[in-house]
This record gives C-alpha cells, sequence and structure tokens, in this order.
C-alpha cells in the first residue's frame, strides 16, 4: 500500500498507470506513420508525436516519439519493445510519468542537432592509429638449456 491508501506501482505513478510511453533512439529517418504502424499493433493510439515532427527545417541525429495508449496496459507491452532494431537503432521504449506528451521544446531538449558536413573535418574524432616498432631479435639464456639460445 502507499501513503494514498493504494497500491501503486512503485515506480511514481501512483494510483492510475501511465498511457504514454517515449520512445528514444529513433532514427532520423523515421516517419510519424512508421511509428503510428508499429504501435498500433500494441494497442489503440489515442495521440502520437514524433519531435522533430516530419517536415522539421533543421536536421536531428536522432528522433524521440511519444505515443498515447487508450488502455495503460498496452504500456506494459510496448516496453517489451525495447532493444528491437528498427531501421538503423535500437528501440528505448519507456513509460512517461507524467500521464501526458510532452510540448515540442521539452522533448527536443533531448536531442542535440547534427552536425552538418562542412563542420565535420576529415579524421576529426579519430585516435591515431600507433605505428609499430620493427621487431628486435630477442635472445635469453634458458637456465635449464645451459648456454641454448632460444
Amino acid at each position: 500500500m502507499n501513503s494514498s491508501g493504494g497500491f501503486g506501482l512503485g515506480l511514481g505513478f501512483g494510483l492510475t498507470p501511465t498511457a504514454v510511453i517515449q520512445v528514444t533512439n529513433l532514427s532520423s529517418a523515421v516517419t510519424s506513420e512508421q511509428m503510428r504502424t508499429l504501435f498500433s499493433f500494441l494497442g489503440e493510439i489515442e495521440e502520437l508525436r514524433l519531435y522533430p515532427p516530419d517536415n522539421a527545417p533543421l536536421a536531428f541525429s536522432s528522433k524521440v516519439c511519444y505515443v498515447k495508449f487508450r488502455d495503460p496496459s498496452s504500456v506494459g507491452v510496448a516496453q517489451h519493445l525495447t532493444n528491437t532494431v528498427f531501421i538503423d537503432r535500437a528501440l528505448i521504449v519507456v513509460p512517461c510519468a507524467e500521464g501526458k506528451i510532452p510540448e515540442e521544446a521539452k522533448a527536443l531538449s533531448l536531442l542535440a542537432p547534427a552536425p552538418t558536413m562542412t563542420s565535420l573535418m576529415p579524421g576529426a574524432g579519430l585516435l591515431p592509429i600507433p605505428t609499430p616498432n620493427p621487431l628486435t631479435t630477442v635472445s635469453m639464456i634458458h637456465p635449464l638449456l645451459k648456454g641454448v639460445i632460444i
């Protein structure tokens, strides 16, 4: 029992479980229609928002999606899609404790803009590859072989 006299989920959800999930680590190529198709198999979708939206002018390296199901039990099922590769990345699906889809500004704060190709320097971020020293002859005398060079 929690302090409000009922049984809670133990995750900060209180008496009523959330009906909203957050899906992160999405490919920048994903569309809201693809997300709707994927999650509609898990339950009836009340609302779906993809940030940045499909027609966003800025390029982002990834996207985030929020799905509000009509039935909160769909959230538990949706979490099983975590680590499922979709397009080119493994999805991360977590419930939203607030129970509502955040505004675009808050959602976009999770994402960093993708760098433009002109700002990337060739080899930037790469560690130098060490060149091996030429192998030198190593000799040692084994105590049991007395004078035999190995």
